[in-house]
Order: structure tokens, then C-alpha cells, then sequence
């Protein structure tokens, strides 16, 4: 009885292979693509947005039997995705194209008007193709490279319709990109520096990422413990931009301009002037102005010039008791201050700039600051977030490094969601 049932079990098999198989080979003869179709290899082309590079799709058009002669160039117009706004992007793509293997040349793309209304967002032009007799196919290579901004638009298609000279249509299909977050551009990426015990100056720069907010450090130069204090007058960026100031032991205040280069972020200094040892504590805001307090606790605000020869105009008296607070940083466009308890004090920047009253009284956002050693201001564009958002570097007693955020309400910024750093800056004795 056994051995019929061993039998039918291998027949029952062999049918299901069987079947398996002939479906396997339906499913493979059906993707297979028909005459008369254009496919995108791999379906719409992840673009990151930033500077990761160039991304390559390509295009498999599948002619009809016997078709030979030519297809000429085609403009294919994308609509404009759910709230875009009515810039022209199209003139910030960079995009080549190569036809059946060949060489690789600018591409256009472009953005009409938005005022002309009909939805019309992106427009480009693909090449012309010549079809010798007998090929079956032809195919396009599209690279396409986006800044940063690209990311907000997501998913963008458009149906594609190829015709012949005669103006019938060969081979129909769609084209589509999706853009993603990238790595912002270095210009867009704030750096943190920080000086160890031997006098080198190292540079963090942000990655624009919020699982690893920095990259690995990059040396900038020794000597830098000829230095009492560093102050940024702006962001420094990964790409080189912005300047700072650093007062030696006998007072006087040299002037570091960024370079624009990101292997030397900074030119030759230059001397600012002397008397500088005053001042117990030195804060550049976001314009190139610097505030310093004196012995007396009195702060000094020097107007920003954007001058290299002359960076600062004459100093103006702010106001007196800044002798309360144990560190004053910046945040954003106006100031963080911490008293020796660990209270922390946010200055706003005043709506009505005025010389002698740059910032709104001051309001209390918390306590627990004491805890960190080192607390650095990293200007609009920080580690932790870019585009705008201020943030606040705070080195623990351990080592460890927390990066702040910004939260707004009613109008008010303050720090707020730290995120981890890494470890280990305690090897630093200063933080800029």
C-alpha cells in the first residue's frame, strides 16, 4: 500500500514543478518588454540631493519590427508637484546624456515662467537617436545632478511619447526621478573647531546627517595656544567661508578671514590692534560683530565693517552686570548666558536694531547648565541642522559631546533636543 502512495507523491510533485516551471517561464516571457515600449532600468532613479554626484538612469526603448531611420530630439514636460514653489529649478540641474553607448554631453533642462499657468515645471530635452536597420533597440543614459533644495520635491514623472520624422509615434513609456536628502553642499555644512593641549587646531565638519553629526576631524594648524580666546564672527563652513578672531597672550587681536578653500579654511591673519586683554570674554554674531566684556562687567559691542583691513568700527557701551554669567556664547543671532549655578539666560536679538540695545531683555530657559565644561556657538547653520537652524555644541565633565537644536515659540528661540556628538573631547581645552 505504501509504495502506489510514494508514487503519487512523486508524481504530484513532478506536476507542481511542472507548473511552477511553465509559470516561471509566462512570467519571464511577460517581462520581456514589447515593441513599441520605453522602460526606465530599475524604475524612477533615486537622486540624492546634495553633493554626493552625478546618478545615471537609462532609457530602453524597444522599436517595432523593421523599424529603421531616425527619432528625433523629444522636449518632455514634468508637472509641478503638490505645493512647489514657482521658482525655476530646471536651470539648477547639471545633466548629460549618451545615446547607444555613446559619448556622454550636456543635456538641457529647463523651467518655464511660472506665471504662464498650465503646471509646467520642468522641461527637458532628450537627444535625437539614429536607428540603423536591423537594431530593435535603442537606448538613452541620463546622468542628473541636484543641489540640496531638490529634496522637498520628491517624486517628479512624465510620460514619454517618441516619434519618428513623420510625427508617429514609435514607443511610449514614463520617466521618473525621486529625489532624496543628500549631503548638503559644503558651503551649507558649519564646521566646530577645537583646540588641543599641544596648540593644533582641528576642524569638525557637519555632516548634515542626524545620526552622525560630525565627520572625522581635520587638522587646520599648530601654534594655536599662542591664543587666550577664538571667536567666530559668522558659521564657518565646510567649504571654507567665514571668519574668526583670536587674541594672543599680550592682548592683541588677530583677524583669521575664511578663505573660501576647504584644505586651508583660513587666509594669513591679520593684527587688529592691541588692548584686547581688557576683556574677560570675546562673542562674534552672525554680521561680523564681536561683543566683548570688560573686568567690569560692562559689554562692548564693535560693529562688524566687513572690512579686512578694518573689521570693526567704534565700540558702544551695551550695558553693565555681564560679570554674572561664568561663560556668554552665541546662538543664532543673539546670545546664551549661564550663571556659575547653572542657569542659562537666552538674549534675543531686538526687533529695532539699535547699537546701544542689540538684544530683548533677557528671559530664562532652564537650568543644569554646569554640568558642561566647554559650550560652543556654531552660528546659523550648526551640526545638528541646516538651512537656517542655530545650534549649540556643550562638551561634559566625562568628555562627552552634545549638540543643541533650536525649538521656536511665540516668536523666541532656545536650545533645545541635544543629540550625541561623540566622545572623547576632552582632549580639547578649547571649543570655537
Amino acid at each position: 500500500m505504501r509504495q502506489p502512495r510514494r508514487v503519487l507523491v512523486t508524481a504530484g510533485l513532478a506536476l507542481a514543478l511542472t507548473s511552477s516551471a511553465l509559470a516561471g517561464g509566462a512570467a519571464t516571457a511577460a517581462a520581456e518588454p514589447e515593441p513599441g515600449t520605453v522602460v526606465q532600468d530599475g524604475g524612477p532613479l533615486r537622486v540624492p540631493a546634495g553633493e554626493e554626484g552625478p546618478v545615471t538612469t537609462r532609457l530602453t526603448v524597444t522599436l517595432p519590427p523593421g523599424f529603421a531611420g531616425s527619432i528625433p530630439g523629444r522636449r518632455l514636460a514634468f508637472q509641478a508637484p503638490y505645493e512647489t514653489p514657482g521658482d525655476r529649478p530646471g536651470l539648477r540641474i547639471t545633466s548629460t546624456c549618451a545615446v547607444d553607448g555613446g559619448a556622454f554631453a550636456p543635456c538641457a533642462w529647463d523651467s518655464p515662467d511660472p506665471e504662464t499657468g498650465d503646471g509646467t515645471w520642468l522641461v527637458f530635452d532628450l537627444p535625437a537617436a539614429h536607428v540603423s536597420a536591423g537594431a530593435s533597440t535603442v537606448t538613452y543614459a541620463i546622468t542628473m545632478d541636484v543641489g540640496s533644495d531638490f529634496a522637498r520635491f520628491g517624486r517628479v514623472s512624465t510620460a514619454v511619447d517618441l516619434r519618428d520624422t513623420a510625427g508617429t509615434v514609435v514607443a511610449k513609456g514614463e520617466l521618473a526621478f525621486s529625489f532624496e536628502e543628500g549631503t548638503p553642499e559644503a558651503w551649507l555644512r558649519t564646521t566646530l573647531h577645537a583646540r588641543d593641549r599641544d596648540g593644533v587646531l582641528w576642524q569638525y565638519d557637519a555632516t548634515g546627517r542626524p545620526d552622525t553629526l560630525l565627520k572625522p576631524r581635520k587638522r587646520v594648524g599648530g601654534g594655536w595656544n599662542a591664543y587666550t580666546a577664538l571667536t567666530k564672527l559668522d558659521r564657518t563652513t565646510a567649504a571654507g567661508g567665514g571668519d574668526l578672531v583670536a587674541r594672543d597672550r599680550d592682548g592683541v587681536l588677530w583677524y583669521y578671514r575664511g578663505s573660501g578653500r576647504q584644505g586651508a579654511p583660513f587666509e594669513p591673519r591679520r593684527r587688529v590692534g592691541g588692548g584686547w586683554n581688557a576683556y574677560t570674554s570675546l562673542v562674534g554674531l552672525p554680521g561680523g560683530d564681536l561683543f566683548a566684556r570688560d573686568r567690569d562687567g560692562v559689554l562692548w559691542r564693535y560693529p562688524g565693517t566687513g572690512l579686512a583691513a578694518r573689521p570693526f568700527g567704534r565700540r558702544v557701551r551695551v550695558g553693565g552686570g555681564w560679570n554674572a554669567y561664568r561663560s556668554i556664547v552665541a546662538f543664532g543671532d543673539g546670545l546664551i548666558a549661564h550663571t556659575p549655578d547653572g542657569r542659562q539666560w537666552r538674549y534675543e536679538k531686538a526687533d529695532d536694531w539699535d547699537p546701544a540695545v542689540p538684544f530683548e531683555p533677557r528671559r530664562a530657559v532652564g537650568g543644569g547648565w554646569n554640568v558642561y565644561t566647554a559650550l560652543a556657538g556654531t552660528g546659523l547653520i550648526g551640526p545638528l541642522a541646516y538651512g537656517g537652524e542655530p545650534s549649540l555644541a556643550a562638551r561634559t565633565g566625562d568628555g562627552r559631546l552634545v549638540v543643541y537644536g533650536v525649538v521656536r515659540f511665540d516668536g523666541k528661540s532656545e536650545p533645545y533636543y541635544p543629540r550625541p556628538g561623540g566622545r572623547g573631547w576632552n582632549v580639547y581645552d578649547l571649543l570655537a
